[in-house]
């Protein structure tokens, strides 16, 4: 072995538990960031207060993450790939496009009742009905856009089964998410005292009765 190579050999294990203790004051730093956001804002959230809130030094939260803005995004990079993730588990092995629309929506709707810290962020900035919506990182952005186009791919492929009526899957899954928006801000704004289960039936009863095809009556001889 080289001098080099032994060198390299002997700051491996170094270079692991420095990664490993950087990876565990990241996790507390997006949990404690993820409750003080939602209690503050962003705009009156300081790094100081999300240090204390974690535990951690301000130098050490500067160390994991540089910036207000890019724990901001990393908060929304983290939680919201994972409700991306569930809404498009949740679709797994349904029996029809429409199943599968309202298999997405228990899922999505879950995902942000079980964090509700989460689900305060999102309903800050959730602007489904804006024609250029405005987000305070680009992560938030692209996790807008995926989240839409997952909810018109859906609403494109149940039109094309005949189990929705229209012909703009995007109109539609704007009005869908917009109207789940409201849902979830009621509850919110209610104490969050509905149980969860109940609040995600509500959601998808309201999406059948919104968005199905109604069968067309027979006509009399």
């Amino acid at each position: 072995m080289s001098p080099a190579q032994v060198a390299r050999a002997r700051r491996a294990p170094k270079q692991a538990v420095q990664k490993a203790r950087r990876d565990v004051h990241r996790q507390i730093l997006v949990d404690a960031a993820e409750r003080v956001f939602a209690q503050r804002g962003y705009e009156r959230t300081k790094m100081q207060e999300v240090a204390a809130a974690a535990g951690l030094a301000l130098a050490t939260v500067y160390g994991v993450v540089g910036s207000k803005e890019a724990l901001y995004a990393e908060v929304h990079r983290e939680r919201g790939r994972a409700l991306l993730a569930r809404a498009m588990e949740a679709t797994v092995g349904a029996r029809s496009a429409f199943d599968a629309l309202l298999a997405g929506v228990g899922g999505y709707a879950e995902y942000l009742l079980q964090h509700p810290d989460y689900l305060k962020l999102h309903l800050q900035e959730s602007q489904p009905w804006a024609l250029a919506p405005h987000f305070t990182s680009s992560e938030q952005s692209r996790l807008w856009r995926e989240g839409l186009e997952l909810s018109i791919e859906m609403f494109r492929a149940a039109i094309a089964e005949g189990s929705v009526a229209g012909d703009n899957p995007r109109l539609l899954a704007r009005l869908m998410i917009a109207a789940h928006q409201v849902f979830l801000g009621e509850w919110v704004e209610a104490g969050m005292q509905e149980p969860t289960a109940q609040l995600v039936v509500r959601m998808q009863a309201y999406t059948e009765r919104a968005f199905r095809e109604k069968p067309k009556a027979r006509r009399r001889s």
